[in-house]
């Protein structure tokens, strides 16, 4: 692999190579205008010359194994015209790059942590909170190919709210989704059982928790915020127990559709609404309580994606509904509709900025 230094010029190469042509260009028209004629022929000559530098670049970047949880540590590459490049990143180390990863490598990557934990005869993941935390249990279930798994209930409904359960002998895998809407004795009592040592073998290796939603929906009170703060700081200490054997990941909340003033619930009264302001209330609540536990990681890196969904849902509300609502071919946006949940076009990158943090580093090699 090349050496970071010459990485880094040639990354820095790639970003201004598109201003350089372009003054080149400029001064050749502008100092003999026969050279005009010529402008196209450059352009062609010089087209294949910037596609193999950015090839190399995305070929030969290291593949990151950090932190991609917390977005504090890396941001996206922004390219021509504002873009961003969901493979490739500038870490605080320098320009990297993510994997894709597809139904084979998410398999590879789960039997390898298997395989590399001596409690877990079946490697168990359970998503514990509301409806956006069960959106990336289901978008976390797209990767696992379907062999022999049996569900309960089967099939599992799109709106479900009850507990799901996903097995597979073949892969030797569990996968859990338990509806605890809000933050009280239900997930205390969730999450104890597997504290003590008798539940040792049971413990789930990673646990995903998120749960802010209903506290917003249901009670709009200060009274409300201080409580949930409460019940917050009571779990922390068994979360932080749980993560001697557990991967323990809190999901931030996402940026919501606020131009649609929030989505009613039950009635039409302005209090019956979800703003992303609330939201991100409770999201710095949360940052503060769990970071005297250090080991219980904050998932906030995908609020980008999210940010940029509802930027992409706001221009098709001003003009562009009905092309990309009936013609899109994966229906990317459909879900602009629903005010809260963010839609499986920025879920599904999520997804991958998920499987990057928690495999990459079981890898020795690139694929």
């Amino acid at each position: 692999m090349p050496h970071v230094a010459f990485l880094m010029q040639l990354h820095r190469l790639v970003l201004h190579i598109d201003n350089t042509v372009c003054w080149f260009l400029i001064l050749l028209v502008c100092t003999c205008p026969s050279n005009q004629r010529q402008l196209k022929t450059y352009t062609r000559q010089l087209e294949p010359t910037q596609k193999t530098l950015k090839k190399l670049l995305d070929n030969e970047l290291p593949i990151y194994s950090g932190n991609l949880l917390d977005q504090r540590e890396y941001h996206y590459e922004k390219e021509k015209l504002g873009s961003f490049d969901s493979r490739r990143l500038m870490s605080k180390t320098g320009p990297c790059r993510l994997l894709r990863y597809t139904v084979e490598r998410a398999v590879a990557c789960l039997d390898a942590i298997r395989e590399g934990s001596p409690h877990q005869n079946f490697l168990h993941l359970v998503f514990i909170g509301d409806s956006r935390i069960r959106q990336q249990f289901f978008n976390f279930l797209v990767l696992i190919p379907d062999h022999d798994r049996k569900s309960q209930p089967s099939p599992i409904p799109l709106i479900y709210h009850e507990d799901i359960e996903v097995i597979s002998d073949i892969l030797r895998l569990k996968l859990s989704f338990q509806w605890r809407p809000l933050l009280d004795g239900n997930v205390t009592e969730a999450i104890r059982q597997w504290v003590s040592p008798n539940h040792e073998e049971k413990q789930p290796y990673f646990i995903f928790l998120s749960m802010v939603l209903w506290h917003i929906v249901r009670i709009h009170s200060q009274e409300e915020y201080t409580v949930y703060q409460e019940n917050l700081k009571d779990i922390s200490p068994v979360l932080s127990q749980l993560t001697n054997n557990s991967r323990v990941i809190w999901l931030n909340q996402y940026p919501m559709l606020t131009f649609y003033e929030g989505m009613p619930y039950g009635g039409a009264s302005n209090l019956d609404i979800i703003l992303s302001e609330n939201a991100h209330r409770y999201n710095e609540a949360i940052r503060s309580i769990l970071a005297n536990r250090s080991s219980v990681r904050i998932w906030d890196s995908s609020n980008p994606l999210a940010e940029e969904y509802v930027r992409s849902c706001t221009l098709i509300r001003r003009g562009h509904s009905k092309f990309a609502l009936s013609e899109d071919p994966d229906h990317s946006f459909i879900d602009c509709e629903d005010y809260i949940h963010t839609g499986y076009s920025a879920l599904s990158l999520a997804t991958q900025l998920l499987f990057n943090d928690i495999c990459n580093a079981h890898f020795e090699i690139d694929f």
